[in-house]
C-alpha cells in the first residue's frame, strides 16, 4: 500500500533536515508500505526521492525589506503548492521552519482530509506569541527542536513534541581528531603551532557583503598581534563566487573548504568566527570557542528590535540565560570589536575552556547524545498518526 508524504522545505537548512526526515521515514515505512514523497526542497531532498514542484531556492529570502519584490511571486507560489496539494491527496502534509510560506498553504488546505505536521516550532516565545494559537488551529503535530517549547502550544490544544535540535545529529567523533588535524594540517602546510581560525561569512549573499567585510577587517588587525595566524572559510555554493573575490583582501594565508573537507578543518581549527546561526552550535559540538557576529538591513533590524523579546541570538546562550558566547550584533558587529573580543578569547585560555565545557551543558539539553536522534524520533511521531 502506498503512503504519500508532501513535504515542503524553504531553506538550505529545511532541505538538509527534510533529507534526514525522508529517509528515515523510508526505513520506518518500509515494512507495511511503499512510500512516494512529492513537495518544495532542494537538493539534498530530492536525492532522497523528492519530486519538487518547483525550485527551493525561490522561497529563500530573508527579512522584511528583502521579501517585498518578491511578494507577487511568492503569493503565486503559495497557491500552486496548496492546489498541488488539494490535487494529489497525500496522506501527510510536512512543512519545515519558513512558516510565512508554509502557514498560508496549510490555511489554503484546511478542508483536506490529511495529516498535517509542522517541524521546528516558531519562536513564539521571542516574538510574536499569539501565533502559538493561531497554528494550534492549523496542525495535527508540531514538533519542537527545543526542550521549553512545547508548553507554549500544548496550551492551545496542539500536540507538541520534543525531538531534540537537528544539529546534535552531527556530533562528530573525536577519536579521529588528532588524525583529522594532522591530516588537514600537513595538506594546506599549516604548522602545528600557527593559530587557524575558522571563519564562516554566511550562506547568502546579503549575509557575505554586510557581514564579511567585518570579518576579513578583524582577522587583518589580529595579525598585528599573531603572524602565525591563518584561517580557514568553508564554502557554500551561494555565495562561493563573492567569498572568492572578498576573500583576496585578507592579509594572510587562508584556505577555502570545500564540504568533504569541512569536518578536518574544524578539527583543525583553534578557534572560530561565526555568522550568527546554526553554524556557530555545530562549531560548539565540535569544541571550538567561538565569537558570533551578525548585520542585518536597518529597516528589517529597526522592526525585528521592537517585536523581538529576546535577549541573545544564540541558542546556547539563550538555554543558559546568560552570554556565554560573545555576540556581536549590528553596531557591534565591527572589525575592530570582533578584533578586540577575539583576541581576549585567544589570550584566555580558561575563558576558552569555560566556553566548551558549558556549551556541552546546553547541547545536552538540546538532544546531544540522546538514544534516538531527532529525525528517527520526528520519522516515529509522523507516522504514529
Amino acid at each position: 500500500m502506498l503512503k504519500k508524504f508532501f513535504i515542503i522545505a524553504g531553506e538550505a537548512s529545511g532541505d538538509l533536515l527534510g533529507s534526514k526526515i525522508i529517509k528515515e521515514l523510508k526505513i520506518q515505512n518500509s515494512q507495511n508500505h511503499d512510500s512516494q514523497f512529492i513537495g518544495v526542497g532542494g537538493k539534498l531532498m530530492k536525492e532522497q526521492g523528492l519530486v519538487s514542484i518547483f525550485p527551493m531556492e525561490e522561497l529563500s529570502i530573508m527579512g522584511f525589506a528583502e521579501i517585498v519584490p518578491h511578494i507577487p511571486k511568492l503569493l503565486r507560489r503559495i497557491r500552486e503548492t496548496a492546489d498541488k496539494i488539494i490535487s494529489e491527496k497525500p496522506d501527510f502534509v510536512i512543512t519545515i521552519d519558513s512558516p510565512d510560506f508554509c502557514f498560508r498553504v496549510i490555511k489554503k488546505i484546511q478542508k483536506e482530509k490529511v495529516k498535517k505536521i509542522h517541524m521546528i516550532a516558531p519562536s513564539v516565545w521571542a516574538y510574536r506569541p499569539k501565533r502559538a494559537e493561531k497554528i494550534s488551529k492549523l496542525y495535527d503535530l508540531l514538533l519542537a527542536i527545543l526542550p521549553f517549547e512545547p508548553p507554549y502550544f500544548e496550551k492551545h490544544g496542539l500536540k507538541t513534541v520534543f525531538i531534540g535540535h537537528p544539529i546534535t545529529e552531527n556530533a562528530p567523533d573525536f577519536s579521529k581528531k588528532e588524525a583529522a588535524n594532522l591530516q588537514f594540517r600537513k595538506e594546506y602546510f599549516i604548522a602545528a603551532d600557527d593559530l587557524l581560525i575558522c571563519v564562516t561569512p554566511g550562506s547568502r549573499n546579503g549575509e557575505v557583503k554586510k557581514i564579511f567585510p567585518e570579518f576579513i577587517g578583524a582577522i587583518n588587525l589580529l595579525i598585528e598581534k599573531f603572524p602565525n595566524l591563518k584561517v580557514a572559510i568553508p564554502l557554500v555554493d551561494k555565495t562561493r563566487g563573492l567569498v572568492f573575490e572578498m576573500a583576496k583582501t585578507l592579509k594572510t594565508q587562508y584556505f577555502l573548504i570545500e564540504k568533504e573537507e569541512k569536518n578536518s578543518a574544524f578539527f583543525a581549527s583553534n578557534f572560530a568566527l561565526a555568522k550568527s546561526g546554526t553554524n556557530a552550535l555545530e562549531f560548539s559540538l565540535y569544541h571550538l570557542p567561538l565569537i558570533i557576529a551578525y548585520k542585518i538591513n536597518f529597516i528589517t533590524h529597526f522592526i525585528v528590535k521592537r517585536m523581538v523579546k529576546i535577549k541573545f541570538a544564540n541558542l546556547i546562550n539563550l538555554i543558559l540565560n546568560r552570554e556565554l558566547i560573545p555576540e556581536m550584533l549590528q553596531d557591534n558587529c565591527s572589525a575592530q570589536k570582533i578584533a578586540d573580543h577575539l583576541e581576549h578569547l585567544i589570550l584566555d585560555k580558561n575563558l576558552a575552556q569555560k566556553q566548551i565545557t558549558e556549551s556541552e551543558i546546553a547541547l545536552k539539553l538540546m538532544g546531544l547524545r540522546s538514544k534516538e536522534n531527532p529525525s528517527q524520533k520526528a520519522a516515529a511521531q509522523i507516522l504514529k498518526l
